[in-house]
């Protein structure tokens, strides 16, 4: 399984009650494709530099999972019919690799 993050933009019309509901329903489709979602930051309302579709902005998301390679276009043809979901860009994920500690020494001037 590759890791993945999703960058999703939900309705404006989405209330601040049905967040979670609408990760939840994100949720279960990655489940029926295979994977498991790690985590999800709600990066909140914003506004469009113009309007898309009659839409003036919407609710973003950045949703980290992983999933199978050859099932990544399945997913987001299926999100994309999801009435909540304006947009969808799926990217793998950055491959974070740990700095390597300094060596500073007990802090002594000799």
């Amino acid at each position: 399984m590759n890791k993945y993050e999703a960058m999703i933009i939900f309705r404006e019309t989405l209330k601040d009650a049905d967040w979670d509901g609408a990760v939840e329903a994100v949720r279960a489709e990655i489940k029926k494709q295979g994977g498991d979602m790690t985590s999800c930051t709600r990066l909140g309302k914003r506004e469009f530099a113009r309007p898309m579709q009659k839409q003036q902005g919407g609710h973003y998301g950045l949703i980290a999972f992983r999933l199978a390679g050859d099932k990544v276009a399945a997913l987001q043809a299926r999100l994309k019919l999801d009435e909540q979901v304006f947009r969808v860009q799926v990217v793998t994920a950055p491959v974070v690799t740990p700095m390597a500690k300094k060596d500073v020494g007990d802090g002594v001037a000799e």
